[in-house]
């Protein structure tokens, strides 16, 4: 939740800094004396406004990066913690040893892929199921947390 209102906040600060600008840039345009101003001070002060709204815009830049780097952390951190609960209580599959139906509750696993796993027994270790070719890679980083060779 606080993701969204530190994002939030970036947009307002934003939004701010174009304000700005543009009420610089209109008085830039006018001046207290009532005389025109010279082009050289009009385009002078549009640039100092211009580098002004480049330096705001960098800083929420900036802190738009740090808030999706903290958010994506904290996802992986919340996805660890929702495996960790989920295989608490649960003992790992053995794959030497478990039933074609055990095998199946393992993520990813279908009837097809259980008959390979048992077709190339037996496994010195649990990375013997991709060496051997009964799964994918991808199918291993799955269930790598769930197997054990024993």
């Amino acid at each position: 939740m606080h993701k969204i209102t530190g994002i939030r906040d970036i947009g307002i600060r934003l939004m701010a800094v174009l304000g700005i600008c543009a009420a610089l840039l209109w008085v830039a345009s006018c001046n207290l004396n009532g005389k025109p101003e010279s082009d050289q001070q009009i385009r002078q002060q549009a640039q100092d406004a211009t580098v002004k709204a480049k330096r705001a815009a960098d800083e929420a830049a900036r802190e738009a990066r740090i808030a999706a780097a903290n958010a994506k952390r904290e996802a992986g951190d919340v996805a660890a913690g929702v495996k960790a609960g989920l295989h608490n209580g649960k003992s790992a599959v053995d794959v030497n040893s478990a039933s074609r139906s055990e095998l199946e509750t393992l993520p990813g696993v279908n009837a097809t892929t259980a008959r390979r796993i048992e077709a190339h027994r037996p496994y010195g270790s649990a990375r013997d199921l991709v060496r051997k070719g009964a799964v994918s890679e991808d199918q291993y980083d799955r269930i790598a947390g769930d197997v054990v060779a024993k």
